[in-house]
């Protein structure tokens, strides 16, 4: 064979090569995300956001949105419906930032905290009576419970303490809100979160090429037995009637009346991956 060939043939291979290289280095980039031209001003409101929100989780009970500018990522999360506005009042959420795209959960903000329960707070029986502790209406529970929401922890972060901090700390470079709309019955949650304490720098060539993730976490809620009537049954323990159907009815009436066990509400994962981008 002459030395032309054994050249020919040479070149081919190493093409070959290369390109197996390539696509075993090569990763699908996430689509890029929303630049926010106007700052986001975290006040519990939405007229920062067209509405609705551009994400739902699977049951269309909570809707979200990441934007980002030059300076920071902007997240916000809605809902009108009932059990997951007390969800997210009373067991807490996280939110989680991957520079690199996947699903880590190294980085986080824990807002608002989860609160205990309260052990004498019961709900009305199947008949209609009250049961003692149970006569707080639903809008003064969530107004309580946003009260209580002042406080947030954060971990990972750059520069930034691994800790608890309080909402109105100006000195966190932290912003963050969340507040009931009282003329929609929309609950809505804001947070600004300077890029450089995410992935260290502000955005720059590299990072601009890279995929981003945003994880936003409904906590779960722990199951409580009720009895109504001498028939008990397990609900999630959010201390309000009725919360969508989300408990379960259960046992045989008369004598003692018997348990009805059903699964705890389990975390809620919803995850946005995308690319930062520049004006």
């Amino acid at each position: 064979m002459s030395p032309i060939f054994r050249l020919t043939d040479l070149t081919r291979f190493s093409i070959l090569c290369t390109g197996i290289l390539f696509g075993s280095c090569s990763h699908k980039l996430a689509p890029e995300g929303h630049f926010q031209s106007t700052a986001v001003v975290a006040d519990g409101r939405a007229d920062d956001w067209s509405l609705p929100l551009r994400f739902s989780d699977a049951n269309y009970t909570l809707q979200y949105n990441v934007t980002n500018d030059d300076k920071n990522v902007y997240v916000c999360i809605a809902s009108r419906e009932e059990s997951a506005q007390m969800r997210m009042l009373q067991a807490g959420m996280n939110i989680y930032f991957d520079p690199k795209g996947e699903k880590n959960k190294e980085i986080a903000i824990t807002y608002p905290l989860r609160k205990q329960p309260d052990p004498e707070r019961n709900i009305r029986g199947r008949n209609g009576d009250p049961i003692p502790g149970g006569g707080e209406s639903i809008d003064s529970r969530k107004e309580k419970l946003l009260l209580e929401s002042d406080y947030y922890s954060t971990t990972g972060f750059q520069d930034i303490e691994n800790g608890q901090f309080a909402v109105a700390d100006i000195k966190s470079p932290i912003r963050m809100a969340m507040k009931l709309n009282n003329n929609d019955s929309l609950l809505v949650y804001e947070v600004v979160i300077p890029i450089k304490n995410i992935i260290g720098t502000g955005l720059t060539p590299k990072s601009l090429k890279k995929n981003f993730s945003v994880g936003i976490v409904l906590n779960s809620v722990p199951g409580q037995a009720v009895r109504n009537n001498n028939v008990a049954r397990r609900q999630p323990n959010f201390g309000i009637r009725g919360m969508g159907g989300m408990g379960m009815r259960g046992g045989r009436g008369g004598g003692g009346g018997s348990s009805a066990h059903t699964p705890d509400v389990k975390e809620e994962d919803n995850w946005y991956q995308f690319r930062l981008v520049t004006k």
